[in-house]
């Protein structure tokens, strides 16, 4: 079977994993995601630094 028949209706229209996300949030995600590595762990690492001060 072709791989890329393997997916559920709910991944195809949008309702998946990220449904709870809001379209910002989910905009957001995808800007990081465009970053190169190094990038991407500074902006982690911020974010690590930032949830383990709040939460």
């Amino acid at each position: 079977m072709n791989d890329a028949c393997v997916v559920s209706l709910d991944y195809l229209v949008g309702e998946g994993v990220n449904s709870s996300f809001d379209k910002k949030t989910v905009k957001r995600l995808q800007d990081i995601e465009k970053l190169q590595p190094e990038e991407r762990e500074h902006i982690f690492a911020l974010m690590d630094a930032f949830l383990f001060k709040c939460l």
